[in-house]
């Protein structure tokens, strides 16, 4: 299994849909289910949307459009939506962006602003989730879409000794390496939400679940979001 969904993953995707649409009406393809994935920093979001990415393939009727994992290949993909150059993804880190570096590169007239780039992203949020059949992690994916019968929204969580000791073994870092990382990550995700939202990041209320995933293996939270997610996918 590849450590990472490939752009070329993404521009399937959009194609399947694209011929998808010769056989569907528009609304039906609306209803198609999708998930969003908020996570604190060592809670295995990553290794968790790959095997749900999976799952949800071979749970999903025979030619049906592929599920698609938008992790860290989301940003490349709002790039090429808003045929914006390739190099503005290093401005584009995971849910923040440092404001004064940001803010300098802006006035140097070195990349559009910052909230351009946020109002992108939502757009492509949106688009996907609409598509349906797509797994989005991070990038306030749960506020974007808040409201949206067709999407599952997740959080997952974790002790600070789990996630450290997940960020060490699996991540190759120091113990304080990994200590400045995880906290560094989940006040910027904390920042992030409460600039664009103005919501609490750790609110249980903004989401369909919240799992704890020092309690269960990968498989098992898998097992949890494709019952959830055949739950929505049932016609109402």
């Amino acid at each position: 299994m590849p450590l990472h969904p490939s752009f070329q993953e993404c521009r399937a995707y959009v194609a399947a849909h694209l011929h998808h649409q010769t056989k569907y009406h528009p609304e039906q393809a609306k209803r198609l289910p999708a998930i969003t994935i908020s996570r604190q920093t060592g809670a295995r979001a990553h290794s968790i949307g790959m095997k749900l990415q999976a799952a949800l393939r071979e749970d999903a009727p025979e030619g049906s459009v592929p599920w698609t994992l938008f992790d860290e290949n989301l940003v490349k993909k709002v790039l090429e939506d808003h045929q914006l150059p390739a190099d503005l993804e290093k401005f584009m880190p995971d849910d923040a962006v440092n404001e004064y570096e940001g803010a300098v590169n802006e006035l140097l007239g070195r990349h559009p602003s910052l909230w351009t780039l946020f109002e992108k992203t939502v757009s492509t949020i949106v688009q996907l989730s609409r598509m349906g059949h797509s797994i989005i992690v991070g990038r306030g994916g749960n506020e974007i879409t808040r409201g949206y019968s067709n999407v599952v929204s997740v959080r997952l969580i974790g002790s600070e000794y789990k996630r450290l000791r997940h960020m060490i073994e699996d991540h190759d870092m120091t113990e304080s390496g990994a200590k400045k990382f995880i906290k560094e990550e989940d006040a910027a995700r904390r920042r992030f939400l409460k600039q664009h939202f103005g919501t609490d990041i750790d609110d249980p209320t903004r989401y369909d679940m919240v799992i704890n995933t020092d309690h269960f293996n990968d498989d098992t939270v898998v097992q949890m979001l494709v019952t959830a997610v055949r739950g929505k996918a049932k016609p109402k």
